[in-house]
């Protein structure tokens, strides 16, 4: 597990893509449809894979905003894998015709926000310990 600490789950989520590519199920399997439900507005949702995986995506966003609240150098080597994940993202959505869809772009701009938050809520609290370890 503590491989968890310093590698970005974000590079999970590419590697289980294309290796979701490989299998010969995303892109194509995206769009089905997992089940139904009826809201108690009365309205169907059907919520499709890629639906389930920008959800997932977003809880894993939150978990790297969580870890990017340490001020170490675990923490450096985090962000810097993380600006690593976010360059595979992007060359894999402008080149690669398996990840070149909405889901994986909107995983993609994860990936920035990851990367853009965790340098700026690492700095913010290294600024406060360092004004707080002065008094």
């Amino acid at each position: 597990m503590a491989i968890l600490n310093f590698f970005p789950l974000f590079g999970f989520f590419w590697g289980g893509y294309y290796a979701l590519y490989l299998a010969g199920i995303f892109p194509q399997q995206l769009n089905l449809q997992l089940f139904s439900v009826y809201l108690p507005s009365g309205q169907l949702w059907s919520p499709t894979v890629g639906v389930v995986v920008i959800l997932l995506g977003l809880i894993t966003l939150y978990v790297e905003l969580f870890k990017s609240t340490r001020t170490s150098r675990v923490s450096i080597i985090d962000h810097t894998l993380s600006t690593f994940v976010l360059v595979g993202f992007l060359v894999s959505w402008l080149i690669f015709e398996w990840a070149g869809n909405s889901v994986f772009l909107i995983l993609t701009i994860m990936a920035f926000l990851d990367v853009i938050a965790g340098f700026t809520i690492t700095i913010a609290s290294a600024r406060r310990d360092l004004s707080l370890g002065g008094q």
